[in-house]
């Protein structure tokens, strides 16, 4: 079974993270999986460090005859089994030249809403438009989150038409890094948040939460890992709170996941989400986590059971809610493990390539 990838390249996040980790995975269980972007970068970096053939067009222009052009015809001469396609410009260009190539089936992941992933809210109006016109061009869906899966439905695809597979992830078995050392901080437990700086993930209300956490416990120190337009805002808004000591800017690392599971709680504020794939990561290094209850989260974490639990958009409760992870350390810690054991069972790579190659088995491929 060959099977195409393809993505314009310029992911830096889950959507990186979940093509890096399931091509791998897809091949060593005899599927020959390759990937194509549009425009070089650390995706492609990534994925040939973890021997994905990948072939990159070179092109980052949003609209390109060229890209087209040069998409159906490696298409046409690699005449895959599935074009399997990650994201709104491949979902567009890879639709179209799939058909035209006379691929047999067409699959795309949706990872997140369309409607909310870009910085501007024209590329959201675009991109949302353009998917909505060419979903005919697509078999069938794969949703990361059953609450992704509904918004299809809701949308107008027939629910034969989609099915879910969680994202999964390696287990981690890295071991952590001395925060304190690495970013010169003060001593005091340590929080930690990963994602783009950009409005669905909420940063401002997590810094918000974080000046009520310090009235409680000034000693906590807040790292944000993580770049994106939002990044002057939200220092400025630090300041404002009058919790720059106590707020480190990590920028973009590539040990984040180092960085997350040796802090004492990890937080997601996001107004939205698919299903993220530092959720999982945060599961599988058995740190305690504190997430809003939107998207495809409540499918992965009970609240007071795996985790805790909060509404979008409320500082105070997600305040009262890290504070208490970080006071009662024997319940965060007993939470933890019962999240490390559901990831274990239910949030693997493996896990997530065995239902992806099911599907591909069902859809007659």
């Amino acid at each position: 079974m060959k099977v195409v990838h393809i993505n314009g390249g310029g992911e830096t996040g889950g959507g990186k993270s979940h093509l890096v980790t399931l091509l791998p995975e897809l091949r060593r269980a005899g599927c020959d999986a390759f990937l194509i972007v549009f425009s070089d970068g650390l995706l492609a970096r990534e994925a040939r460090a973890a021997g994905i053939p990948t072939t990159c067009l070179g092109v980052s222009r949003m609209m390109s005859l060229r890209l087209f052009k040069a998409l159906l015809r490696l298409l046409r001469e690699q005449q895959p089994d599935i074009v399997h396609t990650h994201g709104g410009r491949a979902n567009l260009y890879g639709r179209l030249a799939a058909r035209l190539a006379g691929v047999r089936c067409v699959v795309t992941t949706v990872h997140s809403y369309s409607d909310l992933d870009y910085g501007q809210a024209w590329h959201n109006t675009w991109f949302s438009l353009v998917d909505r016109l060419t979903w005919s061009l697509t078999d069938r869906f794969i949703a990361v989150s059953r609450d992704l899966g509904h918004s299809l439905n809701k949308r107008g695809v027939r629910s034969d038409r989609v099915a879910v597979v969680h994202n999964g992830i390696t287990p981690w078995e890295g071991s952590g890094i001395a925060l304190a050392k690495e970013f010169s901080l003060p001593a005091g437990p340590i929080i930690c948040a990963v994602g783009r700086f950009v409005a669905v993930k909420r940063f401002d209300v997590l810094l918000q939460a974080m000046a009520i956490v310090q009235m409680a416990l000034p000693t906590a120190t807040l790292l944000l890992v993580g770049e994106g337009p939002l990044f002057g805002a939200l220092e400025a808004l630090a300041k404002h709170l009058k919790i720059e000591g106590r707020v480190v800017f990590t920028g973009y690392r590539q040990n984040a996941r180092a960085i997350l599971s040796s802090a004492d709680v990890f937080v997601m504020s996001s107004d939205m989400e698919g299903l993220p794939i530092v959720l999982l990561e945060a599961l599988s290094a058995g740190v305690p986590v504190v997430a809003t209850a939107v998207g495809g989260i409540p499918e992965v974490v009970r609240s007071g059971e795996t985790a805790f639990l909060v509404p979008r958009g409320h500082p105070q409760a997600l305040a009262e809610a890290i504070s208490t992870c970080l006071r009662d350390g024997e319940g965060a810690k007993l939470r933890a493990a019962r999240g490390k054991q559901w990831f274990l069972q239910h949030g693997t790579a493996q896990a997530m390539s065995d239902q992806t190659l099911a599907l591909y088995k069902e859809w007659g491929v």
